[in-house]
């Protein structure tokens, strides 16, 4: 017989994992408690899933590629290097005030050494990457010792633990403003020259 899938409770499963691991981590939630405030049996939750570790990861990966999407898009639009790198903070920005729980999410899990990226993500990441860079060297933007995994760690990472600054500082909802946003340019500027 074959699955039925909602999928309102698919999201509802998907939101609840990623509140409950920015909430408690990933030990501290349960396939139980994610079931629970997703507001569907645990059964359903296993019906979908072999596990915590499999919904989570599955999850990790899906957020992770929406933010590689921010360089991807870049990719055909030849701007000049610095706009781009402004045009990927903009939009790191724009995707925390609309959806600050992939933001921390993230952030949790990028820092949790159990989930690693997928290597296919990864390389078509910083075959990306690598194109931005060669951008950025050729028009003498960026410094040429910097590599790929500097460009990287600069711009995503930096990116994403500024952001996160800004979300701990308050157990309120968060908007990072535009002085935010320029202020976070004006540093991942410093780090590129």
């Amino acid at each position: 017989m074959a699955r039925i899938t909602d999928q309102n409770k698919i999201e509802r499963l998907k939101q609840s994992t990623m509140k409950l691991v920015v909430q408690h981590g990933f030990g501290g939630a349960s396939a139980a408690l994610i079931s629970k405030d997703a507001g569907v049996a645990t059964g359903y939750f296993y019906m979908h899933y072999k596990g915590k570790y499999e919904m989570v990861n599955t999850i990790f990966q899906e957020v992770y590629q929406e933010f590689i999407i921010l360089f991807e898009e870049l990719e055909p639009d030849h701007a000049p290097f610095i706009e781009s790198i402004e045009t990927i903070i903009h939009r790191f920005v724009n995707l925390a005030n609309t959806e600050p729980i992939k933001v921390k999410f993230l952030y949790v899990l990028t820092n949790d050494y159990s989930f690693v990226i997928d290597p296919n993500i990864r390389e078509n990441n910083f075959q990306v990457i690598n194109r931005l860079k060669e951008r950025g060297q050729k028009s003498n933007s960026l410094d040429p010792r910097i590599t790929e995994d500097d460009l990287y760690l600069i711009l995503f990472i930096n990116s994403l633990q500024f952001i996160n600054q800004r979300f701990k500082k308050s157990q309120k909802e968060v908007i990072i403003s535009e002085s935010d946003e320029k202020h976070l340019f004006y540093l991942i500027n410093k780090f590129l020259k």
